[in-house]
């Protein structure tokens, strides 16, 4: 190896004085030959560099010249030739490259904002939108669960309605029973339920929900009551036959003297069947004095009927019998003048004449 001349050639003189550049000429040993290809390495101690190729120190030495150029000023003359008047106009290179830049900036630096300010809003307009997205699929599946929820509570409303129709003359007999315990809740009849169509809000849907539900429940109870009330009222005559005794005061047929009867007497044939005239439970199946064979049952609600002068009893205390369900059969037992039925009807303790209720002769087949 043998030291070069080469930093003298680049005009970096006194910088190379500064980096105490010393150069080195490799031979390639490969490649010696004609060519005398050679390679250049720079040795910049203060930057801690210890070899360089041959194109770095060019590279520097560009730079410096740049920054020799950039501390120069210039000078700009202008001449006028109708007043051959000159102006002088100097010019310094770094101040005028900077503001340059700097107009140059402007521009650059508002669209670099703009568009990311822009990128930045699209973002957060497409989380929006993903988070809406998902909201909308959630209310969506709600307002289907609830609109099928509220569909089918429309639905058991109606048929509440449907079960709450009473035959007409079971609802002339409720309506002629006087302060039965049952009218207030029978009272609480099907309204109809205005449903207003389900807006597009959850909210709307659940509110209509909550009402439905407790319509659904007030009016199951009195739809349940109500065909309690209907089925416990006694609107048969408990055997086919004649009315021969009437309802009110009239002459006691063995003494003659005026009295009150509390009943009707249906007459017909010995042993022919009795019918209870409504739901309810047997209370007294038994002898009992004038009566004879005597049944009683408990329909609730206030209300009880007898049957009295049976020849034979065909149910027992404690036994639930439904309309038209056979009792006991026909006879004369007790105090009685001839083979009949005495029928009693007590509403609250207070006895009422079947007749009212709607009862006729023949009807106790009945349902």
């Amino acid at each position: 190896m043998e030291p070069t001349a080469g930093c003298a050639d680049v005009s970096i003189d006194r910088w190379l004085s500064h980096c105490s550049c010393q150069s080195t000429v490799i031979a390639d040993s490969q490649n010696a030959g004609q060519n005398g290809h050679r390679r250049h390495f720079v040795t910049l101690s203060p930057l801690g560099f210890t070899w360089f190729p041959w194109y770095s120190a060019r590279v520097f030495a560009l730079g410096l010249f740049a920054t020799r150029m950039l501390s120069k000023r210039y000078s700009l003359i202008v001449a006028d030739r109708s007043s051959g008047s000159l102006r002088r106009f100097t010019l310094a290179v770094r101040p005028t490259l900077v503001l340059i830049a700097a107009i140059l900036a402007v521009p650059v630096g508002w669209t670099v904002h703009s568009r990311w300010s822009a990128a930045s809003h699209i973002g957060q307009l497409q989380l929006r939108n993903a988070t809406l997205a998902v909201e909308n699929a959630r209310y969506r599946s709600a307002t289907t669960e609830l609109s099928g929820r509220i569909a089918a509570l429309q639905l058991a409303i109606v048929e509440l309605r449907d079960r709450s129709l009473v035959d007409p003359r079971v609802r002339r007999a409720m309506g002629r029973l006087p302060d039965v315990e049952a009218n207030d809740v029978a009272a609480a009849s099907l309204r109809s339920v205005a449903l207003s169509s389900p807006t597009e809000t959850f909210n709307l849907l659940n509110d209509l929900l909550n009402m439905l539900d407790a319509q659904l429940a007030v009016a199951s109870h009195g739809v349940e009551q109500q065909q309690a009330f209907a089925a416990a009222t006694p609107i048969n005559l408990p055997s086919d036959g004649r009315v021969t005794g009437r309802f009110g005061f009239r002459p006691d047929p063995f003494t003659g003297e005026r009295s009150f009867h509390p009943a009707i007497d249906i007459s017909t044939g010995y042993g022919e069947p009795v019918y209870a005239t409504a739901n309810g439970r047997v209370d007294s199946a038994a002898q009992s004095g004038a009566y004879g064979n005597l049944i009683e049952i408990d329909h609730g609600f206030g209300l009880v009927t007898r049957y009295g002068h049976l020849s034979q009893l065909a149910t027992s205390v404690g036994e639930d019998v439904d309309r038209g369900d056979v009792i006991g059969y026909v006879g004369n037992t007790g105090r009685a003048t001839g083979t009949h039925v005495h029928y009693e009807v007590w509403v609250n303790g207070r006895a009422m004449n079947p007749l009212q209720l709607g009862a006729e002769p023949g009807s106790q087949s009945a349902n």
